[in-house]
């Protein structure tokens, strides 16, 4: 036999051995996903030679994870599945690893795969590769999810009856794995392991050895610990953009598109050294402070109830103001920020703003109880469109509505109060 054709046929033969072994490994280290502890990452690593033809991997002592593009970045928090592999009859898209910082409601930590299929499909095949597959439990016929939910008490942990929507608070630790739709159809399934509440680093350090200490929880930044650079007022001191009143609050609907429902959202604005200190509460737990001039350009800003709870701060700012008002002008600033606490992976956020000046109007068509004028002004700051009212007798700008990528919403105020 020519040795071409003898080698031909050994590849052959050895492939199905060589594919069932790969699916065998792939297979023991979603068993051990389903864990939701050290050992999914331990068995990345033990096996990381069949993953890797998947997706990228990076290495600790004894564990492997798959890399993000930049742990820094809340959009790069996907890690796309090359040829995707079906494990178990599952197969898998990607993997995602996020966290939400919602304060006293506690620390939130999210890892798991994005898969073809629907939940219930899901849920059955995953069920083979757990070691109590009973706890799983269906509990919301509706949006299709399954929860399996554990307490820490002491070193145990305990099987829990599952509490979906119900925030823990910052006393306990919960351990979920949870399954739900990804998108409407159901046509995929978001497979996730949880952290939640009093999530701390000896417990990121036990469950999450992918995680560095740099993405512990930190203890807790107000957005007034964060200091502004020296001089960076300096470019602030346009008579246009002066506050004329000692606080302000008013509320407004935000609607989407056409067909969607109005959200309520409230607004508190403080003036103080010529600043607006602002706090915009969306609701229980999602709120935003910001520190700003005019409402129009950022100095400082905090989120609370979404992502890691650092404060944003300017650390840049060139700033080119008319002297007055005069439609067909345009009013913009180069904004540098970065954010606090620094961690490795940071990078500087570029957050320009341009405001084309339109049209003055009476400022009773933003909202009937104000006096004087409105001038109208058009906004981009990238992926985001606005429009504005700057209401010139309180040196402060109102949003009309805004275009964030392709979602539209406009809002409409309901209550406005002011003190001078």
């Amino acid at each position: 036999m020519k040795l071409f054709s003898a080698l031909f046929l050994t590849s052959g033969l050895l492939l199905p051995v060589v594919t069932h072994a790969s699916d065998v490994v792939l297979t023991e280290t979603l068993k051990a996903f389903t864990r939701c502890d050290a050992s999914f990452f331990s068995s990345l690593e033990t096996h990381s030679d069949a993953w890797k033809a998947h997706a990228p991997l990076e290495h600790g002592k004894d564990v492997a994870w798959f890399t993000r593009s930049n742990r820094a970045s809340p959009s790069a928090i996907h890690v796309p599945m090359v040829n995707a592999p079906s494990v178990a009859g599952i197969e898998l898209l990607s993997y995602f690893d996020e966290r939400m910082n919602l304060n006293s409601l506690g620390q939130y930590f999210f890892w798991g795969f994005t898969v073809e299929g629907h939940p219930d499909q899901v849920a059955q095949r995953l069920s083979s590769l757990m070691e109590h597959s009973e706890l799983l439990q269906k509990v919301d016929s509706a949006e299709v999810a399954y929860i399996r939910s554990e307490i820490r008490s002491g070193d145990r942990w305990l099987d829990i009856k599952p509490e979906p929507g119900r925030a823990i608070g910052t006393t306990k630790l919960k351990r979920i794995l949870l399954l739900e739709r990804e998108d409407p159809k159901g046509d995929r399934t978001r497979i996730t392991c949880s952290l939640q509440g009093g999530v701390d680093g000896s417990a990121l350090a036990q469950l999450r050895p992918d995680l560095p200490p740099s993405e512990y929880p930190q203890p807790d930044i107000a957005i007034g610990d964060v200091s502004l650079k020296e001089g960076l007022l300096k470019n602030l001191d346009s008579a246009l953009l002066q506050p004329k009143f000692k606080s302000l609050h008013y509320t407004f609907t935000s609607k989407k598109g056409r067909g969607g429902d109005p959200k309520s959202v409230s607004v508190e604005l403080t003036s103080e050294g010529g600043l607006l200190k602002k706090t915009e509460t969306y609701s229980e737990v999602f709120q935003v402070e910001r520190l700003t001039k005019a409402d129009l350009i950022q100095l400082k800003s905090k989120i609370s109830g979404v992502g890691d709870g650092r404060v944003v701060t300017t650390r840049e700012l060139e700033i080119n103001a008319p002297k007055s008002w005069i439609a067909g002008k345009t009013l913009s600033a180069r904004i540098v920020a970065t954010k606090f606490p620094v961690q490795p992976d940071d990078e500087p956020l570029q957050m320009p703003i341009s405001c084309k000046i339109g049209q003055r109007i009476p400022a009773f068509q933003v909202f009937a109880s104000l006096s004087g004028d409105a001038i109208n002004l058009e906004c981009d700051q990238g992926n985001i469109k606005s429009s504005l009212a700057f209401i010139e007798d309180l040196g402060v700008a109102i949003p009309l509505d805004a275009t964030f990528g392709s979602d539209h919403y406009t809002y409409a105020i309901t209550n406005f109060e002011f003190v001078r």
